[in-house]
């Protein structure tokens, strides 16, 4: 019959030791960050959907602007030609296809020549 030996439980140090490692670069789930701070995962889960446009982006696709300036696509485009920005093409020579990305400068300057004040006429 084997022997058996006494299981040694880990020292504080040994413990404390494991949690001193954690980097910036370490990567939590979004159920682990929500039980971290006691919230529900779909609270964590909405409050990213809903700050997702206050990210800095260095580039806007089309759909991207279309869904933050609520209108179609075409729309975009309109807005684009009008605005005579050079866009970042990142198609493939040859191919029949064009996808278009847009430098956040070039939505910023859009989006600021654009706002104005509503005329009184059209609050009534």
């Amino acid at each position: 019959m084997a022997k058996k030996h006494p299981v040694e439980s880990p020292g504080v140090s040994s413990v404390v030791s494991v949690f001193t490692s954690i980097r910036e670069t370490d990567r939590l789930t979004i159920s682990e960050f929500a039980d971290l701070f006691g919230f529900p995962a779909s609270a964590v889960i909405s409050a990213i959907e809903k700050n997702r446009g206050a990210i800095k982006k260095p580039f806007y696709t089309i759909p991207e602007l279309a869904d933050r300036w609520n209108c179609v696509r075409g729309t975009v485009y309109n807005i684009l030609r009008e605005s005579a920005s050079k866009l970042f093409n990142t198609s493939h020579k040859g191919k029949g296809t064009t996808k278009w990305n847009v430098p956040a400068e070039v939505v910023e300057r859009i989006e600021r020549s654009r706002m104005q004040a509503m005329p009184e006429s059209a609050a009534a």
